[in-house]
C-alpha cells in the first residue's frame, strides 16, 4: 500500500470515528434530556453534561486533525510534507471533503439550534395577543425565487459544455458574465441604502452592510484574478467561476432580504468557502505556486481566520437568543473584516512579486 493509500484509509478512519462519536454523543443528550422535568425541558438551556460531551467531542476532533495534519502532511504547514500540489485529484478531493465537512456542521448547527426545546416550547405556547404578533409579522422573499436564477446558471454551464471553447468560454466569463455581476451587485448595494427595514435593528443593519461590502469588494478580486489568466486558451474553471457568483448573490441575498440570525453565520461560512474554491480552482487550471512565497500570501492565513469567527459567530447564536441585535456582533464582524484586509495588504506584495 503506498503512501497516499494509507493516508486515504487513516482519513475514512478518522471520519468514521468523529461519525460514530458525534452520534453517541447525540444519543447521550437526547436520553438525558427525556429524563428531565416538563418544566425543566420548556428551559432550553444546555445542561453540564451536554457541554461537557460537546467538549469531548471537540478534542477528539482537534487530536484527529492534528494526527493527520503531523502524520499524513495533508497540508503544506511543513517542508517535510508530501507534496500533494503534484496530483491534483487530490488536491481537489481534501478541498471537497473540507467543504462537505463546513456544510455538514454549517446544517447540523442551523437544525439543533432550530429544533432546540426553547424553540419547540414557543412554537406550542398559547397565542396570547395574536392581533398584535400578526401585525407584527414581517414578510420576507421566499427563496424558491432563486430556482429561476440557477435554472439560468445551469444552463449556462451546459451551453459551456457542448458548444464553447475554452477561450470563448474566458472571453464569455471577462466580458459578460462578471461585468454584469459587478454591476447587479451595485444595483443591489443600491437598492439596500434606498430601503429601510422597520424589523432590523441598528447593529443589524451595520453587520449587513459590513458583510455586503465585503463580498462585492472579493467579487471585485475574483474578476481580477480572473483576467489574469495568462492563458485564455487553457481556461478549465466556468464551473468553479460560476458557482462562485452563484454562491455570491445566494449569501447577499439572505444578508439583504432575510431577518433570521442565522444569516451571519452563512456568511462567515461563506468566508470559509472562499479560499477553498480559490485552491480548487488554482489546482484545476494547473496554476502551482511561486518558488519562496511566503506562508502569509497563501490562502491559509484568510482559512483560520474564517474558521476562528466561523466557530465565534456559532458560540455568539449560542450565547444570545437575539444574536445580532446588538452592538457586540457588530464590533466583532468590524473587527475580522480589519484583519482579513490587513491580510490582503500583506499577501499582495508577495503575489505581485
Amino acid at each position: 500500500m503506498d503512501d497516499r493509500s494509507a493516508i486515504f484509509l487513516q482519513v475514512m478512519i478518522a471520519i468514521a470515528i468523529v461519525g460514530i462519536l458525534a452520534f453517541l454523543v447525540s444519543l447521550a443528550v437526547r436520553r438525558v434530556r427525556r429524563t428531565h422535568a416538563v418544566g425543566e425541558a420548556a428551559e432550553g438551556q444546555p445542561q453540564w453534561h451536554e457541554f461537557v460531551l460537546g467538549l469531548v467531542l471537540l478534542a477528539v476532533v482537534t487530536v484527529v486533525v492534528v494526527w493527520q495534519v503531523s502524520v499524513g502532511g495533508l497540508w503544506t504547514w511543513g517542508e517535510a510534507a508530501i507534496d500533494w500540489g503534484s496530483d491534483r485529484r487530490a488536491v481537489v478531493f481534501m478541498v471537497v471533503m473540507a467543504i462537505v465537512a463546513v456544510l455538514g456542521l454549517l446544517v447540523f448547527l442551523i437544525h439543533s439550534i432550530v429544533h432546540s426545546p426553547a424553540r419547540r416550547a414557543a412554537a406550542a405556547a398559547p397565542d396570547a395577543a395574536p392581533p398584535a404578533q400578526e401585525a407584527g409579522t414581517v414578510r420576507t422573499p421566499s427563496a424558491v425565487r432563486l430556482l429561476g436564477l440557477l435554472l439560468l446558471a445551469i444552463a449556462f454551464l451546459l451551453l459551456s459544455a457542448v458548444y464553447l471553447p475554452r477561450d470563448a468560454q474566458h472571453q464569455f466569463m471577462v466580458a459578460l458574465i462578471y461585468p454584469a455581476s459587478l454591476a447587479v451587485a451595485l444595483v443591489l448595494l443600491f437598492d439596500k441604502a434606498s430601503r429601510v427595514w422597520n424589523a432590523k435593528s441598528g447593529a443589524e443593519v451595520v453587520r449587513e452592510w459590513l458583510f455586503c461590502d465585503a463580498l462585492v469588494f472579493l467579487l471585485f478580486l475574483g474578476y481580477l484574478n480572473l483576467r489574469a489568466l495568462p492563458t485564455p486558451a487553457e481556461y478549465a474553471n466556468v464551473f468553479w467561476d460560476v458557482l462562485g457568483l452563484a454562491l455570491f448573490f445566494v449569501v447577499f441575498w439572505l444578508l439583504d432580504r432575510k431577518v433570521t440570525r442565522f444569516r451571519f453565520l452563512v456568511a462567515y461560512g461563506y468566508f470559509v468557502a472562499l479560499p477553498l474554491l480559490l485552491l480548487i480552482w488554482r489546482a484545476v487550471q494547473g496554476i502551482a505556486e511561486p518558488e519562496g512565497l511566503s506562508w502569509w500570501s497563501t490562502i491559509w492565513p484568510f482559512l483560520i481566520l474564517a474558521v476562528v469567527f466561523f466557530v465565534l459567530e456559532i458560540a455568539a447564536l449560542l450565547a444570545d437568543r437575539g444574536a445580532g441585535k446588538h452592538a457586540i456582533p457588530a464590533v466583532k464582524d468590524a473587527v475580522f473584516l480589519v484583519l482579513y484586509g490587513i491580510l490582503l495588504i500583506i499577501a499582495i506584495p508577495e503575489a505581485a512579486a
